[in-house]
C-alpha cells in the first residue's frame, strides 16, 4: 500500500497528509541528505519534487541550485540560484548564501568552460597538421590550379591576374599547402 512518493520514514499518519504536504516533506528528506553528502538521493528527492509539485516553494530553487553545484552541474546551478534570487530578492532566508554558491558555479563554471575550450584547442592543433603522405606538390585551392585569378574589371572587362599563392604554377608545395591548411599562408607579392 506504500506509494512510491513517499518518504522513507512512511506511517499511516502521512499516508492522511495531502500531496503537497507530502512533497514537502520529501523536499525536506532531500535536505537533509544534501546535508549528510548524499547529493545524488539529494538530487532524486528534489526532481520528483520538481516533477510533481503543481505550485513549486521558492526555497526548491534553492536547494536544488546548491545541490547541482554539489554534483558539478554547474551551469544547473546557476539557472535555479538565479531563480531563487529572482523569486525571493534579497529578502529570502537563503540569499547570503545563495549569493555565496552563486559566486562558486559561476566561478567552476567558468573554469570549466576555459579548461574545455582549451583542450578542444590542443585536440585541434595537435591533430590538425596535415600529412602530406608522400606528395610534394598539391594542386593550389586559391585558383584551383589554373595559375591564373580571373576577376571582373571595373570596367566592365576581364582581369587576368597571375596566382599569388603559387605564383601561376597551379601548385603549392607541401610545406605551402600546411601553411594554407593551419590558415598561414600569406599572398607572396604583398
Amino acid at each position: 500500500m506504500t506509494s512510491n512518493l513517499m518518504p522513507a520514514f512512511y506511517s499511516p499518519l502521512v499516508a492522511q497528509i495531502d500531496p503537497e504536504t507530502q512533497y514537502k516533506l520529501i523536499m525536506e528528506e532531500g535536505v537533509k541528505f544534501m546535508e549528510t553528502g548524499d547529493y545524488q538521493a539529494a538530487d532524486i528527492k528534489f526532481k520528483q519534487v520538481l516533477r510533481n509539485m503543481d505550485v513549486l516553494p521558492a526555497d526548491i530553487t534553492f536547494y536544488f541550485g546548491k545541490n547541482s553545484y554539489f554534483l558539478d552541474e554547474y551551469k544547473q546551478s546557476i539557472n535555479w540560484l538565479n531563480k531563487y534570487i529572482e523569486l525571493k530578492g534579497t529578502q529570502g532566508r537563503f540569499f547570503d548564501e545563495c549569493v555565496n554558491y552563486l559566486k562558486k558555479a559561476e566561478l567552476s563554471y567558468q573554469l570549466e568552460t576555459e579548461k574545455n575550450a582549451q583542450r578542444v584547442q590542443n585536440e585541434f592543433s595537435s591533430t590538425n597538421e596535415f600529412d602530406c603522405k608522400g606528395k610534394t606538390h598539391f594542386q593550389c585551392p586559391l585558383c584551383n590550379g589554373e595559375g591564373v585569378l580571373i576577376k571582373p574589371g571595373k570596367m566592365n572587362n576581364t582581369v587576368y591576374q597571375t596566382c599569388p599563392f603559387c605564383d601561376g604554377q597551379g601548385l603549392l608545395t607541401c610545406e605551402k599547402y600546411k601553411k594554407y591548411v593551419r590558415g598561414e599562408l600569406k599572398i607572396e607579392n604583398e
